[in-house]
């Protein structure tokens, strides 16, 4: 290993686990996989509660937790605490426990990551903020990814660091920030493919796209569901899409604050997934699925207010987190998420 930096988002201080507060506890229906350093522990635990680890393992690569009843961890109590920390304590949890809601991406020398919106308390902090987004660098070590091209690596943290700034200019509405990183991101895709690297300034534009977020709903129903339910609740709100048009006025009226949350989801995403297409030399798609991403979590808080009569923060978080969970934690619905910027442009008119 090697000395690196390690960067993240500055509120990722904040976040500490809400345990058995959390309304969507990550210890239930999540496949719940065990390191090898974790699971040799583990199976050498003595005891009564060593008993009930050996028993709980099944073995494999990597080994797991055998989930019980209704998908939940067996080491979750009654209470909603986790066994493990009450036994052994918080630094034997295994890495994905001890690291869950976090993410990271290795480059050439740095480490970068943040704390996930498919966690509740993590998604409370990066939508309730109101201060414009900035990260913090020290030094860490692990092991770098160098199977990039470093010209295009630099001209994509540039391009990120003026795409955030302009999600942030207030100056605009948030539906013409986004409008305008998506074709900035556009220019600059076609701009890299052809070997040029300059970093551009993002232009306000008059031109607008507009969303088919009837045909993106119906999409969304094809893809792999985490929760068996999400189909029929995406399905009642394709219903409600000819109905909303007077709601849509009363909300952004009521709630204007609205604006500042989706601005705030669309920053997370672009810090998340943007600079990864450096691997694949892709990156359109990111900003092509943050876009229809802050507007379907836009469209679902309107049909929230347009069902319920009222609408606040907590909802806007939970809607923001249930889609979180069904698109950026399956591999496969993000790769079908991203082919689509490329295969299916009809969703933006």
């Amino acid at each position: 290993m090697e000395k690196m930096i390690l960067r993240m988002p500055d509120y990722c201080s904040e976040f500490k686990c809400i345990a058995d507060k959390c309304r969507d506890n990550c210890c239930i229906g999540w496949e719940i996989d065990i390191d090898k350093k974790s699971e040799e522990y583990y199976l050498s635990c003595d005891g009564e509660f060593g008993n009930k680890l050996r028993n709980n393992i099944q073995k494999g690569k990597p080994g797991c937790f055998i989930l019980g009843e209704k998908e939940r961890c067996p080491f979750l109590n009654k209470k909603n605490l986790c066994e493990i920390i009450i036994n052994l304590g918080e630094d034997k949890l295994c890495h994905i426990c001890s690291e869950h809601p976090r993410y990271y991406e290795w480059y050439n020398g740095v480490k970068e990551g943040g704390t996930g919106l498919c966690c509740e308390e993590s998604a409370r902090i990066i939508i309730s903020r109101d201060k414009p987004f900035s990260y913090i660098e020290s030094e860490t070590c692990d092991d770098s990814n160098e199977e990039y091209d470093e010209n295009l690596y630099k001209c994509l943290f540039s391009a990120r660091n003026k795409i955030i700034n302009h999600l942030q200019n207030r100056g605009y509405t948030f539906f013409e920030r986004i409008n305008d990183v998506l074709m900035y991101a556009e220019n600059l895709q076609y701009q890299t493919d052809n070997g040029e690297y300059t970093v551009p300034d993002i232009i306000h534009s008059a031109e607008i796209r507009k969303t088919d977020i009837k045909k993106f709903l119906e999409f969304l129903c094809t893809l792999e569901m985490l929760d068996p339910n999400r189909e029929k609740y995406l399905r009642s709100c394709i219903l409600l899409s000819d109905k909303t048009a007077k709601t849509e006025e009363k909300f952004k009226n009521k709630y204007p604050e609205t604006e500042l949350y989706l601005e705030n989801v669309a920053v997370y995403f672009i810090w998340r997934h943007f600079l990864k297409g450096v691997f694949s030399e892709e990156f359109y798609s990111a900003v092509f699925f943050t876009a229809l991403s802050c507007e379907v979590i836009r469209f679902l808080s309107v049909c929230c207010y347009h069902e319920d009569g009222k609408f606040d923060i907590t909802d806007f978080i939970r809607i923001a987190k249930d889609y979180s969970k069904e698109t950026e934690y399956s591999e496969k619905n993000m790769s079908v998420l991203l082919d689509e910027a490329y295969n299916n442009n009809y969703f933006l008119l």
